[in-house]
C-alpha cells in the first residue's frame, strides 16, 4: 500500500469548502454542524475524552497554513483522543499563541479530561469563525503519535490508511482577544463497523426531525 501513501506526500491545503472528492464517512463527520462532543455523545456508545499532552509546542507547517502563525513559532497546545466504545474515533489538537493571555479561556489549564467542545459552544461570547478542511499526509507526526499502540504501531484499521481527513476553526472572544485553533482529524476506522454507527446516527436525527 506505500503507493497510495506516496500519492498524498504533498503539503496540506485547506479548503473553504469539504472536498467532494472524500470519502462519505469523512465528509458527513467534518461538515457536522455544532458540538462534535454532542454528536459523539448521540451515538450511544459511551465517550470519553483522553488528554495526552498540554503544554508548550511548534506551529507546524501544516498548522501555519491554516492559523496563518509563522512556522515554527512558540505555542500552547492541547492534545486529546475522543473515545466511543473505548476506540479513538477522533484526535484534536488545540492550540494557542504563547504569550496570549490564557485568561481569555480560563478553563484552559483545569480542563482535565472535560470536553473542549462543551465549554466552546455553551458560551454565548464564543464565536467560531471559518471551518476549513485538508487531507494531512499519513506521516504527520503529532497525528501518529496520537493514534500509536504503546508498542509503536498503528491499529490495523489505519496502518495503510493514505491519509488523514482534517478539518480546524478558530475560536475567538473578540478582536483583542486570544484565539483558539481546533484541528480535529477523523478515524473512524478505528472502529470495528464506523459506518454502521454514522449510519445509525443518521437516522436517529432523521427521526428526532
Amino acid at each position: 500500500m506505500m503507493h497510495s501513501r506516496c500519492c498524498i506526500r504533498v503539503q496540506a491545503r485547506w479548503h473553504a469548502h469539504c472536498p467532494a472528492s472524500w470519502p462519505l464517512w469523512a465528509r458527513t463527520w467534518a461538515t457536522s454542524k455544532g458540538s462534535l462532543t454532542r454528536r459523539l455523545v448521540g451515538l450511544g456508545q459511551g465517550f470519553e475524552v483522553q488528554p495526552v499532552f498540554q503544554g508548550a509546542a511548534r506551529c507546524t507547517l501544516a498548522d501555519s497554513l491554516a492559523t496563518g502563525w509563522q512556522p515554527s513559532q512558540a505555542v500552547r497546545a492541547r492534545m486529546v483522543r475522543l473515545k466511543t466504545g473505548g476506540q479513538t474515533v477522533v484526535v484534536a489538537r488545540t492550540l494557542m499563541r504563547h504569550g496570549g493571555q490564557s485568561c481569555d479561556w480560563p478553563f484552559w489549564w483545569r480542563l482535565g479530561s472535560q470536553s473542549l467542545g462543551t465549554m466552546l459552544f455553551c458560551d454565548p461570547a464564543v464565536v467560531r469563525g471559518q471551518v476549513v478542511y485538508a487531507q494531512l499526509a499519513h506521516h504527520t507526526p503529532w497525528v501518529l503519535a496520537m493514534l500509536r499502540n504503546p508498542d509503536g504501531t498503528l491499529p490495523a484499521p489505519l496502518a495503510d490508511a493514505p491519509c488523514w481527513y482534517a478539518r480546524a476553526a478558530r475560536y475567538s472572544k473578540g478582536a483583542q482577544r486570544t484565539p483558539l485553533w481546533v484541528f480535529e482529524v477523523f478515524c473512524p476506522a478505528c472502529t470495528a463497523s464506523p459506518q454502521e454507527r454514522i449510519n445509525e446516527f443518521v437516522l436517529r436525527r432523521r427521526r428526532c426531525l
